[in-house]
């Protein structure tokens, strides 16, 4: 006997793996060899065994991702079936007997008479082909395409919880691994009902093609009459239906009951039981259902001693419904009360985990953009769309957003929050909308407009009544409502703290979902030569100028090749920019032309004059009027008359340090070096920074 690791388990899984190999081989020989009618009989008695116990399982069964073998076993079914159909097909044409078990179904069942049998049988694979199979069809389809849809919401909902520390690295892989078995399984019970369709579908024409052939054989090859004929292998062809139909009907039931099972909140819960809390746990509706069949009882015509009997057990089983102890109850509630308690000071006592995106709205503005069941536009619109644009342009998935009421600010007012740090407020009074233009080009339009100051840029703004807001997008005039202009406000705090979203876990959950598809280059470079902590500080970098870290293959390939032999974060991150080249001229160019402003070699020669080095790393020591000389040169050549956001292209060794200098004043200063230029950009100047 194996013991150990290759004990039993593995053993028994060979031999069930042989026995189902056989079984299909198995299957695909009856269609071949002819059986003898007492091994037939056996095989049709254990398919009828086979789909009452798969009915009973999908009784039982949680939810349907409990069996996932289940299209398998559909399909599995579906061809053992069609297999005993050509095996008695043989058998009653060439020996006008198929066995006991079909002559039983023909002469018991249906006792004795053909016309009636084909009755049942058409009934059954009516009920079978167009109530069961129909619509067990379209709830796999449903289910499946529901399945897919919410699978990426699914999965964020999964990073969340681990970026919050609510559920750990191995439960949050479990649920990732449920997600996408539930997933593949409903895919595949799409695909599954096709089988019992198709099933129903070649029950008939075979019925058919039997009936037909049997007339043939019958007539033309035994000398038998037609009606003699007709009713000999009619009813054998009709016995032979019933017992096909009849267990296919089974599993076509189960096959419905699996899709359109959803979970119980309890664990050891099943259908039985859910249905009778479900449906007898109100005693109203059985009272009143009680009543009505006393009112049909009473119908001159119809028999009374049925609906009585049956509203006698509605009305008793009401009654004792009603009449459980209240004490009961009240035990539940206070059991449920302190298990509340308890719940919450466990959660009270576990280390506070930093809301990592919080926006606080006072009264006014949380009445308009919050609702009472914590959705609202803010949430279920305007954040969902600002979590994908984050994503696309940072490759950040950004962690659910806390909007909260808060009683001390102002009605009007809000303010965010990026790891609980204020980093932005506004006001906007409900019923007005926020115009992203001067209030003398609003007036000439002949709207009325109260002048304020855009939040985002700081620019010239003004506050218009809501009505007016389609008017002035008519006009081609940016007209925010107030969950757009808290957005807008939310999305620029947001990209401007977002490396402060970027931590270990984070980062450990991005190698995660890249190790599925490059599972060899994750091995390849962390831990070694990159520890994670190395990464994490790389990436932060990358994210705080603006650069996106979704191309993580090709920065994870840079360091691989760079990493052995440079340690310094500041320096790696300005090797991994250079991988990046096509990325970052990308990003910054319109047409294959990237528009740049050059530095002066004076202002270069003086941020490489102020460059110290130490052991721990290099750092920038400018005198202040001189910074704020550079400074000042770049907002007036870059930024002038309201420009967007400049380019500025410098050597390659004072780039992150002239970037370090911009960073406070001008954020929107892209600073590129020329070994970050991409050769098939054509480079324009705009013009030279200089002091």
């Amino acid at each position: 006997m194996a013991t150990g690791i290759g004990g039993p388990r593995p053993v028994a899984r060979r031999y069930a793996d042989a026995a189902l190999a056989a079984l299909v081989v198995a299957m695909v020989g009856m269609m071949i060899v002819p059986l003898p009618t007492p091994l037939l009989d056996v095989l049709i008695a254990s398919n009828i065994s086979l789909a009452v116990l798969l009915l009973l399982v999908s009784l039982y069964i949680k939810n349907g991702v409990s069996l996932t073998s289940f299209p398998t076993i559909l399909l599995i079914t579906t061809l053992y079936r069609l297999a005993l159909n050509v095996s008695s097909t043989r058998l009653i044409l060439l020996q006008a007997d198929a066995g006991d078990v079909i002559r039983a179904f023909g002469d018991y069942v249906v006792g004795g008479n053909y016309v009636v049998g084909a009755i049942v049988f058409l009934i059954l694979t009516l009920i079978q082909f167009l109530v069961v199979a129909k619509g067990s069809e379209r709830v796999a389809e449903v289910g499946a395409r529901f399945a897919l849809d919410a699978m990426p919401g699914k999965q964020m909902s999964i990073d969340a919880e681990l970026r919050s520390g609510a559920i750990s690295q191995d439960e949050a892989r479990r649920k990732r691994d449920a997600v996408m078995r539930e997933s593949a399984f409903y895919g595949s019970m799409d695909g599954a009902m096709k089988f019992v369709k198709g099933d129903a579908i070649a029950g008939i024409i075979i019925t058919v093609i039997n009936i037909l052939g049997g007339l043939t054989v019958g007539v033309l090859m035994n000398d038998m009459g037609a009606v003699e004929a007709l009713e000999t292998y009619g009813l054998l062809t009709i016995g032979d239906g019933l017992v096909s139909q009849i267990p296919a009907l089974l599993i076509s039931t189960a096959a419905g009951l699996v899709v359109t099972r959803v979970s119980s909140e309890d664990a050891d819960a099943s259908l039985g039981s859910d249905v009778a809390k479900q449906v007898f746990g109100d005693p109203r509706a059985l009272a009143i259902a009680s009543f009505f069949l006393v009112g049909l009882a009473i119908i001159p015509g119809l028999p009374a001693f049925p609906f009585l009997i049956i509203a006698v057990v509605f009305f008793v089983v009401s009654r004792r419904l009603s009449a459980r102890p209240k004490d009961a109850e009240t035990i539940d509630t206070q059991v449920t009360t302190q298990e509340a308690a308890r719940e919450t000071r466990q959660k009270r006592a576990m280390v506070p985990v930093v809301i990592p995106v919080a926006i606080d709205l006072g009264d006014a503005l949380a009445d308009e953009l919050l609702d009472d069941q914590g959705g609202g536009p803010l949430l279920e619109e305007a954040v969902p769309a600002l979590r994908d644009a984050l994503f696309i342009d940072r490759g950040l998935a950004l962690p659910g957003v806390r909007a909260r009421r808060a009683p001390g600010l102002a009605p009007d007012s809000y303010a965010i929050a990026v790891q609980e740090v204020p980093v932005g407020s506004g006001a906007l009074t409900p019923g007005q909308a926020l115009a992203l233009a001067p209030p003398e080009m609003i007036a000439e339009l002949g709207v009325r407009a109260t002048p304020a100051t855009d939040p985002v840029t700081g620019g010239p703004a003004c506050l218009v009544a809501a009505e007016d807001r389609g008017s002035l997008l008519d006009e081609g005039i940016p007209c925010l409502d107030a969950a757009e202009a808290v957005t807008r406000h939310l999305r620029r705090a947001v990209e401007l703290r977002a490396h402060d979203l970027v931590g270990l876990q984070e980062v450990q959950a991005m190698l995660d979902q890249l190790e599925r598809a490059y599972p060899a280059l994750v091995r390849h470079v962390v831990p070694k030569p990159v520890s994670l902590s190395l990464l994490t500080d790389v990436l932060r970098r990358l994210v705080e100028e603006a650069v996106s870290i979704r191309p993580l293959r090709e920065i994870l390939e840079a360091l691989a090749t760079y990493a052995p032999n440079e340690k310094d974060p500041m320096a790696l991150t300005e090797l991994v920019r250079g991988a990046l080249k096509r990325q970052l001229t990308h990003q910054h160019a319109e047409g294959g032309i990237l528009a740049v402003h050059l530095l002066d070699p004076m202002i270069e020669e003086a941020v490489r004059d102020s460059i110290q080095r130490t052991a721990t790393g290099s750092y920038l020591a400018m005198p202040p009027d001189m910074a704020k000389d550079v400074i000042e040169a770049v907002r007036r050549e870059c930024f002038a008359d309201g420009n967007g956001p400049a380019v500025l292209l410098t050597q390659p060794d004072v780039r992150r340090f002239l970037r370090r200098l911009l960073e406070v004043d001008l954020p929107d200063a892209a600073v590129l070096s020329y070994q970050e230029l991409a050769p098939e950009v054509t480079v324009q100047p705009l013009g030279r920074v200089g002091l």
